[in-house]
């Protein structure tokens, strides 16, 4: 008589589901970590139709914006917290020069639209224990928006598509999130075709459609 055992159905569907999570973690442990898009051999200032940006998965935004983020007091905060609110997301860290320029801009689209329904939140790369100079850096900026650390949960839904030849997304990255929590504009980098001015143009756009 031989010793062979059989799973049951459910056993094997629940073998599967957790090799398949272990796979999807492997994989965004392994991703690379953004990098100043000054530091790449892509352009910044690059027409946008040399490398047009692709559009963002709405499964796997709304996933992710059921993703605890640990906020730089940390207390924690959802992007799903701010459902109607129109919602600005910075992808940046401090080493980032592109970045660090583009900081007082959103300080200042915060202030300006805050009481009519705008959310500002910037996800920084920063490790936690640079927290001292991040909260340091965001004081000298006026940026009283909410800050918190980021996470491959999701910053790899947000940035999928965007690496450059390095395997590497690169920073800054903005996305505007409408009221119903669709992402309706992305801006790559700091670039003269599209600014601070386009940008304060779609969060003026959103703020007015119901």
């Amino acid at each position: 008589m031989n010793n062979l055992r059989f799973k049951s159905p459910a056993a094997s569907y629940l073998s599967a589901i957790l090799l398949i999570a272990s796979t999807f973690a492997a994989a965004c442990a392994s991703a690379a970590p953004p990098r100043s898009i000054e530091g790449s051999t892509v352009s910044a200032t690059a027409p946008r139709a040399k490398k047009p940006i692709p559009e963002r998965d709405p499964n796997a935004i709304e996933s992710a914006s059921s993703v605890e983020v640990t906020k730089l007091d940390g207390e924690t905060f959802k992007l799903s917290d701010f459902r109607g609110k129109v919602v600005v997301v910075d992808f940046w860290a401090t080493d980032c020069a592109p970045c660090v320029r583009l900081v007082p801009h959103l300080a200042e689209l915060s202030k300006k639209y805050r009481d009519k329904g705008l959310e500002v939140v910037g996800l920084t790369f920063d490790d936690k224990a640079n927290q001292e100079q991040v909260l340091k850096f965001l004081k000298k900026a006026g940026a009283d928006y909410i800050v918190g650390y980021d996470n491959q949960w999701i910053s790899s839904p947000f940035l999928k598509g965007t690496e450059d030849e390095t395997g590497a997304p690169p920073i800054p990255q903005v996305f505007v999130i409408s009221r119903d929590g669709r992402v309706v504009d992305h801006f790559l980098g700091e670039s003269p075709q599209r600014g601070i001015k386009d940008l304060e143009l779609v969060v003026s756009q959103q703020l007015s459609s119901r």
